[in-house]
């Protein structure tokens, strides 16, 4: 017994340390355009996590948390190596520093704006570090302006404030990052025991080597988002929904995405306190959005997000088989045309689920944001792998698993990055996604119950006590 115990405890670590090794070498000596040697890495990394998780009754809660924030720190001097957003990030934070609003003007047109340097007016193009966060952005980013709205642009404030070092203003910016993650540990932690789960279950996100990678390793902000998101969401589920109301807001205000989920804790909160709770949503963001936006600001941050989404294509599903295969002799309007009208299925779609989801727990909440999170990016022209991190963080809590399956598969669309330039795969991208949507019908029919439609006006507009 003795041995087996001490067997196991060696094998825990053996594995700890490995993946430990693993995300070293991804960070610090794999390049984006080394697809092969990144996603081999990559899927024993994932294997590993995935043997630690089956195996997780040899753990306490505490061994999890500091190997998570071990592998955390192992990323937080290495350089994002799969994103350049880091660059726009710093950017936009030393224009709010120089007293220049980031939804002002494009990268492009702010080159010849001044700023004061030493006392001294200087062009912006002058400055040899704002010229290499100009140029390390690229071209997509300096030709738009700025669509990170304005909590999150704080953020990147506080990181110039710091130095004129890039490497030190991303440690800074990873700092947040990974204590949004620590937070997300415990919020998920508090969660699991609302609805009756293990605490590990936060695991599956939290270890993952994809959280790890997009987050820490590329400096993603998504994690920041999801912290207030689960702070939101417990509060409500708690039936606090002014604190909610106030988190969801700084949510959006990291992040437009939680915007489109305020519908779905309307059957949880009954008509009166629906209405308090988004208009004290709306509320937060309007008020920290009208630090720096008015309405030509609020005007060009939606543009470029329109542009996003609307124009550009990256690892889509629906879209990039409609585009590139199915409407192929409409010539070029066809890029714009499908993507608007995918735009407006996917708010249309998200809203009737909102309606038609019956409420009958509380998980029924989080299950609804779940499938419209799979609608918008199912319908999307543009997926970014680490817009699946808010998939992946809600479906720890229900018996849905293709989150899971899809935070290993989205690596795939890494393949895209070559020395001539970004060239997507069609083998690779449907293979991701037939095997993603194979795998998330057989559990929607797996789990699927006859009363999980439902409109529930009476009991919606039924008064509360």
């Amino acid at each position: 017994m003795a041995l087996s115990k001490r067997f196991l405890q060696v094998r825990a670590l053996l594995i700890a340390v490995l993946m430990a090794a693993l995300i070293g070498g991804i960070a610090y000596f794999t390049a984006r355009e080394n697809f092969t040697f990144f996603i081999g890495q990559y899927i024993l990394l994932f294997g590993l996590f995935y043997v630690l998780w089956l195996n997780r009754q040899e753990w306490k809660f505490i061994h999890f948390l500091i190997l998570a924030i071990i592998l955390r720190l192992i990323l937080l001097f290495a350089a994002p190596e799969l994103s350049n957003d880091f660059y726009r990030f710093l950017w936009d934070g030393e224009l709010l520093l120089n007293g220049i609003n980031p939804f002002q003007y494009t990268p492009n047109d702010a080159l010849h704006q001044y700023i004061s340097v030493n006392g001294v007016p200087k062009e912006i193009y002058s400055d040899h570090y704002l010229r290499i966060l100009y140029h390390g952005m690229g071209e997509l980013s300096q030709e738009h302006y700025s669509c990170y709205p304005v909590l999150n642009q704080f953020f990147f404030v506080i990181a110039a404030f710091i130095s004129d070092n890039i490497m030190v203003n991303t440690i800074v910016l990873k700092v947040f990052v990974v204590l949004a993650d620590i937070g997300v540990i415990f919020m998920g932690r508090k969660i699991a025991k609302h609805f009756g789960l293990s605490p590990h279950v936060i695991w599956l996100y939290a270890l993952n080597p994809f959280i790890l990678i997009e987050f820490t390793g590329n400096l993603h902000f998504e994690g920041v988002m999801i912290f207030f998101f689960l702070v939101a969401l417990y509060a409500v589920l708690k039936n606090q929904w002014g604190i909610g109301a106030v988190f969801l807001g700084l949510a959006i205000q990291i992040k437009l995405i939680p915007l489109m989920f305020i519908p779905f804790f309307f059957k949880k909160l009954k008509w009166r306190r629906a209405i308090g709770f988004a208009a004290l949503t709306g509320f937060t963001v309007l008020a920290v959005g009208g630090i720096l936006l008015n309405e030509l600001y609020f005007s060009n941050m939606m543009e470029s997000i329109n542009e996003y989404f609307v124009r550009f294509q990256f690892n889509s599903g629906l879209y990039n088989f409609l585009v590139n295969f199915a409407l192929e002799d409409m010539g070029d309007s066809r890029f714009y045309v499908v993507g608007s009208i995918l735009s407006s299925l996917a708010g249309i779609g998200v809203l009737v689920l909102a309606l038609l989801k019956s409420y009958r727990s509380d998980l029924d909440v989080v299950v609804g944001i779940l499938f419209a999170l799979l609608i918008y990016y199912g319908l999307a022209t543009t997926v970014h792998p680490w817009y699946v991190s808010f998939l992946l963080i809600l479906s720890v809590f229900t018996n849905y698993k293709f989150p899971l399956v899809w935070s290993l598969l989205v690596m795939l669309s890494y393949s895209a990055y070559g020395a001539e330039g970004v060239v997507q795969k069609p083998i690779l991208l449907t293979a991701e996604y037939v095997l993603l949507y194979s795998i998330a019908f057989f559990e929607i029919r797996r789990n699927w119950k006859s009363n999980a439609v439902g409109i529930q006006l009476k009991t919606f507009f039924t008064d509360q006590k």
